[in-house]
């Protein structure tokens, strides 16, 4: 298969990383040479240096026979007519990322009419996860399944935490509701623990269990929040098209929400969109502003500025004065390690976000509609990938036979099965089957089918 991806910015680096791996074939076209240059060295792609939105440098890039043409480039305008042109000249599939709020509401119309498959935008799709992440105070991360019945968080082992110092045997009679540990991140190790891994400070678990019981599970970290008690107030750092669309998610869970936006312009915008919403024009990182706009009365504190290491510092702050849950937005991967090293563990990354949600639908195309996948996440540093695979195929591989009998690959687990609408955490005894939603968490391994989990 072969893919062109448009621009070689933050999402397309992403993107060569990945799709030299999964395609036969990657171009990457941009407008500037050293970039073009370093990410063709860095990967086993080919580099073309010019516009996207030229129809020579499209035809001289084979977009014609292009099955995947993704342009995410800084501008929305270049992305839009890259897509249109491509998919006129015969590209397979095409993807936008479009982050204009106002083109944002005309995606169904760029979808049906003018040919672009998949319309993404990184700053709703961080917004999204934010809001996940508030209604599970103690998850540093949540992936969801079927449609956000079923959650796998991610949550970090306190020395307050009961689970401390226990084995996973014997936490049996501490974790006393159905759930499975799928995963563990210790000091950049991956591992899936046996019954005789021990609970440590700083590690990283990977559990899920029915909602309900997720949040019982509060309690046994030792952290701040009463486990009955919903966040319903939100401080935001930094008024830009993040903040837009999570105000959007917090006003229909009716949180209390305040924004304190450096830029004149920026606030007097937000203000305008949102007049039920306090917009405060002054500057986030000022101790006293803070201490005046009363953050330590809110529940959460999510710092979106445009600098990584003032979001990092403002949420050490609202996590001294006691603040239940506080976010930052993080870009750089050196400073995404430093940030968990003086306890940060919460923070989002939009480039990677972004960068799941084209894989996932690149994955999903490339899959067999027997087994279509429906879900895909990359945790623990990309090492690691969850899917969820639909069920639709009589005749695949892996159905009628119990999990016992199954020849799994290595570092391949089953953490449950969505049937009708119930959550199943499998033994050995039981069967995958028709219709059925399996979640795959898989470890070094090429997953594109459902019968991929098995020996060949």
């Amino acid at each position: 298969m072969k893919a062109i991806i448009v621009g070689g910015g933050k999402v397309g680096e992403l993107l060569c990383a990945d799709f030299s791996d999964t395609f036969r074939e990657v171009t990457l076209i941009d407008t500037n040479e050293k970039r073009v240059e370093k990410l063709v060295e860095a990967h086993d792609i080919q580099g073309l240096l010019g516009n996207g939105a030229n129809y020579d440098i499209l035809q001289e890039a084979g977009t014609n026979m292009a099955d995947m043409f993704i342009s995410v480039t800084a501008s929305d305008e270049i992305n839009i007519i890259s897509c249109i042109t491509a998919k006129q000249m015969g590209a397979k599939y095409t993807i936008a990322r479009i982050r204009n709020p106002e083109y944002s509401k005309t995606k169904e119309f760029l979808k049906s009419s003018l040919g672009i498959d998949l319309v993404v935008n990184p700053e709703y799709e961080a917004a999204k996860q934010i809001f996940n992440m508030l209604k599970y105070p103690s998850a540093t991360k949540v992936e969801s399944f079927s449609c956000n019945k079923f959650n796998i968080l991610e949550v970090v082992i306190n020395e307050n935490s009961l689970l401390n110092g226990v084995s996973l045997i014997d936490s049996k009679e501490i974790i006393t509701f159905p759930s499975l540990v799928c995963l563990v991140e210790r000091k950049g190790l991956v591992f899936v623990p046996r019954g005789d891994y021990i609970f440590e400070v700083g590690d990283k678990v990977h559990i899920t269990a029915d909602n309900k019981n997720l949040k019982k599970f509060y309690k046994l970290l030792g952290n701040k929040e009463n486990i009955d008690n919903k966040l319903s107030s939100a401080l935001i750092i930094g008024g830009g098209k993040i903040a837009y669309y999570l105000i959007k998610f917090l006003e229909k869970a009716n949180f209390y929400t305040k924004v304190i936006e450096i830029n004149k312009e920026k606030a007097i915008s937000l203000s305008e969109t949102y007049p039920n919403v306090d917009v405060i024009w002054a500057d986030g990182s000022d101790r006293d502003t803070l201490i005046e706009e009363g953050i330590q009365t809110f529940d959460s504190c999510i710092s979106l500025t445009g600098l990584d290491e003032e979001n990092i510092i403002i949420n050490l702050y609202a996590d001294k004065l006691g603040i239940k849950k506080s976010i930052a937005k993080v870009n750089r991967a050196s400073l995404k390690q430093i940030a968990e090293d003086i306890g940060q563990y919460s923070y989002i990354t939009p480039k990677e976000i972004i960068g799941n949600v084209i894989s996932k639908y690149s994955k999903s195309l490339q899959c067999s509609k027997s087994s279509d996948i429906e879900n895909f996440y990359r945790i623990a540093n990309n090492q690691v990938e969850l899917i969820e695979f639909k069920i639709s195929d009589s005749n695949l591989k892996v159905i009628g036979t119990k999990l016992k009998d199954l020849k799994l690959n290595n570092n391949i687990l089953i953490p449950f099965i969505v049937r009708n609408n119930k959550q199943i955490f499998p033994n050995g005894e039981d069967e995958i089957k028709l219709n059925d939603n399996v979640i795959v968490i898989c470890y070094k391994q090429k997953i594109e089918h459902i019968d991929d989990i098995l020996i060949k």
